[in-house]
């Protein structure tokens, strides 16, 4: 669902975007580094969505409420947190879709 060219972290960029189910704030997570691009405005802004702690969910890095879910990537939780193509595009990150998913929600990426 995202386009990869823009992250670089581990070099095994395996992306999702993530919706905080409290304020909205999205952002993008990769899946085997856990770097999150916590500002998709620049990308440059980093944070790790590791804890320590079974008992400290990660929070939003927006409104910093916590997560009601720990494993919030897993079957059965992960809807709470991933936001639809009609969620992303307004908000402004688009251009961040697949190629697939610009095509048929009709987004046209800007030249940067």
């Amino acid at each position: 669902m995202l386009e990869y060219a823009y992250f670089n972290c581990c070099g095994d960029e395996d992306l999702v975007f993530l919706r905080c189910p409290e304020c909205g704030h999205i952002w993008v997570q990769c899946y085997e580094c856990e770097t999150w691009y916590t500002d998709l405005m620049d990308l440059q802004k980093r944070a790790s969505s590791y804890t320590s702690s079974i008992d400290q969910p990660p929070s939003c890095p927006h409104c910093q409420k916590r997560f009601a879910d720990y494993f919030y990537l897993k079957e059965g939780m992960v809807d709470k947190y991933v936001p639809s193509a009609p969620q992303v595009i307004p908000a402004g990150f688009g251009k961040y879709l697949s190629e697939r998913q610009r095509e048929k929600h009709g987004v046209y990426p800007t030249a940067t």
